[in-house]
């Protein structure tokens, strides 16, 4: 027998044609027909009918809970990106779509049921990558979480509370030798060499040459205007040093040709360039390395040259950590950023970007 609340909009009945553990039903009703008849939906089951009857009436105080039961993870992060597109913020670079192919096991769950057990297991499945990686998904996942609980689709933030793998130092970084930054030298007929030495003796990270603007290049002070990814490596000054400046100089003569808007024209690296790169360091005999070698091999270099550090800092883009010190050493001119550079070694390879001291 059903027990209604006096206007009949309301109702909870047990259910007895079999044994049940959740035997109570809770009803409510969405709305009328044109016949001024009830519509009526199933708000949930309950093993007691005080459960059930508690249910009805946290729903009067808080309907959105019980609307939004059936949202899913992948709904909410349909709606975070619309809020970043929204912002102005690049999808692309944000690297959703990596973290995205990583949260297969609750993409399809409702936000409700999800349980921090859930997050974790997502993480400790991934627990060999970097931290850059765990970072960038947690990233993703915090995102979701902010747009539910402004939409009031859930009221607790697991993603708060995901404990990250411990940092491992990464020993996947590898700088070039001496002998083999000379033997690169000697190879300049190919336009990746020119690349890998034009990365080596600016310290930029990879991404960071792809994203030079042609607005931001100074080929007659050389020097450029990029970086990202940290709030010190930001549009901040990259001095080009004397020994690659032809190769600069070609590059942006092909850029200007094709009307590009970026330093490095579409297609001019291959789009794998990491295989490229290994059967590169294969023909010249040199041993096997990434892209991003070369910003350790830059660092290496100047530290080996025992360079200023406060200014490595400021060309690479690292953080000065609030160094007291580093207060003097800041907003280097031009100039000392050049003389900086143009100290590095070419060990023998370079015999023609360092004879004209007015470049």
């Amino acid at each position: 027998m059903a027990m209604k609340r006096a206007n009949g909009t309301e109702s909870v009945y047990k259910l007895k044609h079999k044994p049940l553990r959740k035997p109570y039903v809770a009803m409510i009703t969405i709305g009328y027909t044109d016949e001024g008849k009830c519509i009526r939906k199933r708000l949930g089951s309950y093993a007691k009918a005080n459960d059930a009857w508690n249910a009805l009436a946290e729903y009067h105080f808080n309907p959105d809970k019980y609307n939004n039961q059936s949202v899913t993870f992948a709904d909410v992060w349909a709606l975070m990106i619309k809020e970043k597109e929204r912002q102005g913020v690049d999808i692309k670079k944000g690297k959703f779509s990596a973290s995205k192919a990583k949260l297969t096991p609750i993409w399809n769950m409702p936000m409700q049921d999800i349980r921090l057990a859930h997050i974790q297991a997502v993480f400790d499945a991934y627990k060999h990558l970097g931290r850059s990686s765990h970072e960038t998904i947690l990233k993703a996942v915090s995102g979701v979480y902010k747009e539910a609980i402004k939409n009031d689709i859930v009221t607790k933030n697991y993603a708060s509370m995901i404990t990250l793998p411990p940092l491992v130092k990464s020993t996947i970084h590898k700088p070039f030798t001496d002998k083999e930054i000379a033997t690169l030298w000697q190879h300049t007929d190919d336009k990746l060499v020119k690349v890998l030495l034009i990365y080596i003796y600016t310290g930029m990270r990879p991404i960071e040459l792809y994203d030079i603007k042609m607005s931001n290049v100074h080929l007659d002070k050389r020097y450029v205007i990029g970086g990202g990814k940290t709030k010190a490596g930001t549009d901040r000054i990259i001095p080009i040093a004397r020994c690659i400046l032809p190769f600069v100089e070609e590059i942006h003569k092909l850029a200007l040709g094709s009307k590009s808007l970026s330093l490095l024209p579409s297609g001019y690296i291959p789009q794998r360039i990491d295989r490229r790169l290994g059967r590169i360091c294969e023909g010249l005999g040199i041993s096997e390395h990434k892209r991003h070698d070369t910003r350790h091999t830059f660092i290496t270099m100047a530290r080996n040259q025992k360079l200023d550090l406060f200014t490595l800092k400021e060309i690479v883009g690292h953080s000065h950590n609030g160094d007291v010190t580093s207060e003097v050493y800041t907003h280097k001119t031009i100039n000392q950023l050049l003389d900086f550079v143009d100290n590095l070694p070419t060990f023998g390879g370079d015999d023609v970007g360092n004879t004209d001291p007015t470049n």
